[in-house]
């Protein structure tokens, strides 16, 4: 092990799948980069820490516990929700990734929904394609499709709630946002 964090390889991995049998597939090569520049600017991290980010390089980061993804976020190596972890803002800095990361860092709830009641100021009225289209790029690229359709909905239900917007028609179908 000690060998494999010197040269910054990932962690081998252990099928422990056949009976009386354990197979190990050990890597000769980095997976990562980023991986590898963390371990390198952080000599004195911790077996577990490093165990930890090498799940997150490997793309299993969701199966991470709660208290694993906390332990990484307590020294600020990864953000973002479990099932999508990737680096925080300091080593993606350090690493000349700053653009990736804005990708996937949401912005504040309130710069949506100014950017809904701006698209309705502008148009009058839109349908939620239309908002979903306004929106869709500029939602972070860590959350999956569904996710963001969900953000979406919630934040239209939101502006609903507020008294900001309303309906034309019970039709969903065929129903457009306004102002109210």
């Amino acid at each position: 092990m000690k060998s494999l964090k010197a040269k910054y390889f990932p962690m081998p991995d252990y099928d422990f799948g056949t009976y009386n049998q354990v197979g190990v597939k050990i890597y000769g090569k980095t997976l990562d980069d980023k991986y590898t520049f963390i371990l390198y600017d952080n000599p004195d991290l911790d077996l577990e820490t490093i165990y930890l980010l090498d799940q997150v390089q490997k793309g299993q980061g969701s199966r991470l516990s709660n208290e694993a993804v906390s332990h990484l976020r307590k020294y600020k190596l990864v953000e973002g929700r479990k099932n999508q972890l990737f680096l925080s803002a300091e080593v993606a800095q350090t690493m000349g990734e700053e653009a990736k990361y804005i990708k996937n860092r949401a912005f504040d709830d309130q710069y949506y929904r100014d950017l809904i009641v701006e698209y309705l100021k502008q148009y009058g009225k839109a349908q939620k394609k239309d908002i979903r289209d306004l929106l869709w790029d500029k939602l972070p690229a860590a959350l999956s499709d569904k996710q963001k359709e969900n953000k979406i909905h919630n934040l239209l239900a939101a502006l609903r709630k507020q008294g900001t917007i309303a309906k034309d028609s019970k039709n969903q179908q065929h129903s457009r946002w306004m102002l109210k």
